[in-house]
C-alpha cells in the first residue's frame, strides 16, 4: 500500500490518501537472466526433421524404354530410376524433368540414405512404331532440394533409335558425392 501525503486547499490540514499498488512479480532466481547471458535454444525430440542431416546428392542412374500399346494406343514407356548418392535423407517431394518431351514426373515422399527409387512412367504418342527419341533427364530441376553436389542431377543423349523396342539407358554418375566443405 502506497500512503500520498498532501496539502489541502486552505494550507491547514494534511490529507492522507491511500492507493492500492500492484505486486511486482519476480520470476525465480534460476530463470532471470543478464543482459550478457544467452538464452538456450530449445532442444529438439530428435525424432523429427529438425535433426542432423548429412546431406543429399541426387542423380539419375537409368532410364527404361519400352514401345508398345499402353492405354489403347501406340505409345513409347518411359520409366527413370533416381538414386541419392550420400548418406542424408528427404522427405520433400522429387521432381524429374524430361527436356525435349516437355514432361516431368514427381516422387513423392522423398528418398531414404543410398536409396534407390524407380519413378512412375510417362508416355509419349508413338503412332507409327518407330518415333525415334533424343532426350535429357534431370532429378531436381529447380534445386527444391539442398543437395551436395547440383552438378550432377542430369542425364544427357538419351535415345531410341526408330528400330529399338527395349532399351535401358544407364546414366553416367559423377561425383563427388559427400560435402564439400
Amino acid at each position: 500500500m502506497l500512503i500520498v501525503a498532501g496539502l489541502s486547499v486552505d494550507g491547514n490540514s494534511i490529507e492522507k490518501q491511500k492507493l492500492p499498488i500492484a505486486p511486482v512479480e519476480k520470476a525465480p532466481p534460476s530463470m532471470q537472466t543478464s543482459p550478457s547471458q544467452k538464452v538456450s535454444p530449445p532442444i529438439t525430440d530428435g525424432g523429427s526433421d529438425e535433426a542432423y542431416n548429412p546431406g543429399v546428392d541426387l542423380v539419375v542412374s537409368k532410364v527404361e524404354m519400352q514401345r508398345g500399346i499402353f492405354m489403347g494406343a501406340q505409345k513409347i514407356r518411359i520409366i527413370p530410376t533416381i538414386k541419392n548418392m550420400w548418406k542424408g535423407r528427404t522427405t520433400k517431394r522429387i521432381k524429374i524433368m524430361f527436356y525435349t518431351l516437355d514432361m516431368a514426373e514427381w516422387v513423392e515422399g522423398g528418398i531414404g540414405s543410398y536409396g534407390e527409387i524407380r519413378a512412375g512412367a510417362i508416355y509419349v504418342d508413338d503412332p507409327t512404331g518407330n518415333r525415334a527419341l533424343n532426350f535429357s533427364v534431370e532429378v531436381d530441376n529447380n534445386n527444391e532440394i539442398t543437395e551436395t553436389n547440383d552438378l550432377n542431377n542430369r542425364c544427357d543423349n538419351v535415345t531410341l533409335s526408330a528400330s529399338e523396342t527395349n532399351k535401358v539407358h544407364n546414366c553416367p554418375i559423377a561425383g563427388p558425392h559427400e560435402p564439400l566443405i
